[in-house]
């Protein structure tokens, strides 16, 4: 069965982390508590439960409990995650794809050899090994798809889904494998609806414009000319190169 993915991750983190640590885990955690917010208080029941998953230092992994072939959900998700991101001084990136996706802990047969401390949590000597329980074509299309190019902090769907752009969904790019979704202005029913639920606090849409401009504008030498002016022209934004 395939199901819907979204990666999500804060864009950057090699870079921004040693100088701003702080202002990192300030921005991780609000993206953690948006995670659950939205994933207990919009979607608690069966069968639109949604599992999460941390990925790596600072990305995310949200799929679905089963095939839905309305991509208005995984969308305004992502939209509201990349907007909770910018509210808190960075900008992310994100994939939406789909495929299949399991508990593959079986797979590590020689980790039952070894005490069990917690869930995917073996003692192997004096140390803890974390093994990463789940996998499947739904996190890897996602990432893929997560990093892929056009790069910049954009929110890129795997074209081969999009059969139907769902109203208020605002697509900036697109070719035969990628359609990029322009994030600050677009604006859903399921998007409004999320916020409404779970009293997500964002700015304006001109407030995102501006930070994001400000962004882009105060990254020098740190950042790429490509990814500065895709980061802009992809969210609707004139890149005054």
């Amino acid at each position: 069965m395939k199901r819907w993915a979204i990666y999500i991750d804060i864009e950057g983190t090699s870079k921004i982390y040693e100088a701003q640590e702080a202002q990192f885990y300030i921005a991780l955690d609000a993206l953690v508590t948006a995670l659950c917010q939205i994933s207990t208080i919009v979607f608690p029941e069966s069968p639109s439960r949604l599992f999460l998953h941390r990925v790596g230092a600072d990305g995310a992994l949200i799929v679905s409990e089963f095939a839905e072939g309305q991509l208005e959900t995984p969308i305004s998700i992502a939209v509201v995650l990349m907007q909770v991101i910018i509210a808190n001084g960075f900008v992310g990136k994100a994939g939406i794809s789909d495929g299949s996706f399991a508990d593959v802990k079986s797979s590590f047969p020689t980790l039952r050899s070894f005490p069990e401390q917690t869930d995917a949590t073996s003692k192997c000597a004096e140390w803890l090994l974390t093994a990463f329980p789940v996998m499947g074509t739904a996190l890897i299309n996602a990432h893929r798809l997560g990093t892929c190019k056009p790069r910049g902090a954009r929110l890129a769907v795997d074209a081969t889904i999009m059969t139907n752009i769902p109203e208020g969904v605002v697509i900036s790019y697109k070719d035969k494998d990628v359609a990029v979704v322009d994030w600050i202005h677009t604006q859903t029913r399921m998007v409004e609806e999320i916020i409404s639920k779970t009293h997500i606090q964002l700015p304006s849409r001109e407030s995102f414009r501006e930070t994001l401009r400000n962004y882009v504008a105060t990254t020098g030498d740190t950042t790429d000319g490509e990814w500065k002016h895709y980061t802009l022209c992809l969210n609707g934004l004139h890149d005054h190169r």
